[in-house]
């Protein structure tokens, strides 16, 4: 009888383990672990347990200069390093992830849509890609406007031609709640208003949806485009906020494909980073640096996802 029941047992376990180890897992909501081993944060990903990378034999303890970082690789969502990486801070233009999201996911069907810029749109402050009054340009080119040069003219526009800036930014908050961002809320389409917030969790889950859209992907990584309003007359010269995508900058990361960086005084210099280096992807996400300059975002950026490729394997 006791044999009975041990070899049931077994074969339980080795079922599951045949299931569950060897084949590759695909589910739609996910508990991922962090490095300490514990269940933190839901997130929607194609989850495969056989790519979880392993720390190496040298392995080190990263510093990061900021107020809350996390480090995670993209294919397993694993998170490889993580510092107050649940406290809710302003995030400034990290926000445009989500403004482009509902445009590329609620109206797909609109990407060619032709708008017609109103002075409403385009009275904003902070940086903009210099639309004018008048302008006739495609939705895809105001996505490139919105995630190359970070334009906030572009958020507004953006947020005004689908429905207004107030249901537009209730949809915006529907978006990352219903892929498990639930602390993460949003004011404007634009990251402007301080009072919106979320945690480095959250953006690392938020980009990490958002790196599964091709069209997203594509932008994110794009250094430099030139685009024009719809009858060719008006040009707009995009170069990427995104220091490490430039080879003209110290901070010149060859490995990035994008994602977003952000600035406002309260919440200070961050930025959402991913790259990929010999067929592997990590995500990075510093929010507020402590060191307060222009470069500093790209700085700590660069060295966390440098840490990560140099201290775990696949």
């Amino acid at each position: 009888m006791n044999k009975t029941i041990i070899i049931s047992f077994s074969c339980v376990l080795i079922t599951i383990f045949i299931l569950f180890v060897l084949s590759p897992v695909s589910i739609d909501k996910i508990k991922f672990k962090n490095v300490k081993g514990d269940a933190d944060v839901n997130l929607l990903v194609d989850y495969n347990p056989q790519k979880i990378p392993t720390k190496k034999s040298n392995f080190t303890t990263p510093y990061i200069n900021a107020k809350a970082n996390l480090l995670m690789d993209l294919d397993s969502a694993y998170i490889l390093h993580e510092d107050k990486a649940s406290e809710k801070v302003p995030i400034a233009s990290t926000t445009k992830i989500a403004t482009a999201l509902v445009v590329l996911e609620n109206y797909p069907d609109k990407i060619q849509d032709i708008v017609t810029i109103t002075g409403k749109m385009i009275n904003v402050e902070g940086s903009d890609i210099q639309l004018r009054t008048g302008e006739k340009i495609s939705v895809e080119n105001l996505l490139k406007g919105l995630l190359i040069m970070s334009g906030n003219d572009t958020a507004y526009s953006l947020a005004e031609y689908f429905g207004g800036k107030e249901n537009f930014v209730k949809e915006m908050n529907t978006k990352v709640n219903s892929i498990g961002a639930t602390n993460t809320q949003y004011k404007d389409p634009a990251g402007l208003n301080d009072e919106g917030y979320s945690t480095a969790h959250d953006l690392a889950m938020i980009a990490a949806y958002a790196l599964r859209n091709d069209k997203f992907q594509l932008i994110v990584k794009t250094a430099k485009e030139d685009i024009y309003s719809s009858d060719g007359l008006i040009k707009h010269e995009l170069r990427n906020s995104n220091r490490m995508l430039h080879e003209d900058e110290v901070f010149y990361y060859p490995y990035t494909i994008g994602v977003k960086t952000g600035f406002t005084y309260a919440a200070g210099h961050v930025l959402v980073s991913a790259a990929e280096k010999d067929g592997h992807r990590l995500l990075s996400v510093v929010l507020n640096t402590y060191e307060n300059t222009t470069t500093a975002s790209a700085k700590e950026s660069k060295k966390y996802l440098e840490w990560g490729f140099d201290n775990w394997q696949w």
